[in-house]
């Protein structure tokens, strides 16, 4: 075989294995990016379901104050906070608090006529509850197939080369990523 010919053999094969790695490379990349994408609308759907969570408990902390003359040292915490600020964790803890406080002051209070606007605030509170739990476990789900695609091969080599990193959870727990191997399977 004359050199000249092993040369463009080589090179054929070269620019088919460039080819097909470009083309793996994408492929790979496509579907982290597709997970990244659920993760990034479902997360942005959870905050503005978080934000809507708090109009309705400032809602319905009014209502208490005016209808039952009540008033609590978590319903000025949650008047202190900023929106753009919040904490989804340690707010919804602080929310669900002030929640089942609003609960037991509304019990407490049977005597008092109910309110119509208070029973739909509260219906209102608890459609919002249920669509942030399905949210929750949504992204969840999502987070964790992210970060165990991301540490397998071939995917952990895409990973490695675009810098995507593990995310954590929605209830504030962190992914443990406690691999040093870049190509463990």
């Amino acid at each position: 075989m004359k050199p000249i010919n092993l040369i463009l053999l080589i090179l054929c094969i070269l620019v088919v294995l460039i080819g097909l790695s470009i083309i793996l490379f994408k492929y790979f990349n496509e579907r982290i990016n597709l997970l990244l994408k659920r993760l990034d609308q479902s997360e942005t759907e959870y905050n503005s379901n978080i934000k809507n969570k708090y109009n309705i408990i400032v809602r319905m902390i009014n209502i208490v104050e005016n209808r039952y003359k009540t008033h609590s040292k978590v319903f000025d915490d949650i008047k202190k906070i900023k929106i753009d600020e919040m904490s989804n964790i340690k707010s919804e803890e602080l929310f669900n608090k002030c929640y089942k406080e609003i609960i037991e002051i509304k019990e407490d209070n049977k005597k008092v006529r109910e309110v119509k606007s208070f029973k739909e605030v509260i219906e209102e509170y608890n459609e919002n509850e249920l669509h942030l739990i399905s949210l929750r476990t949504f992204y969840n789900k999502y987070t964790l197939e992210y970060n165990n695609i991301i540490k397998k091969i071939p995917y952990n080599i895409v990973s490695l080369i675009k810098r995507y990193k593990p995310k954590s959870l929605l209830d504030g727990k962190e992914i443990e990523s406690e691999y040093t191997n870049d190509l463990e399977v």
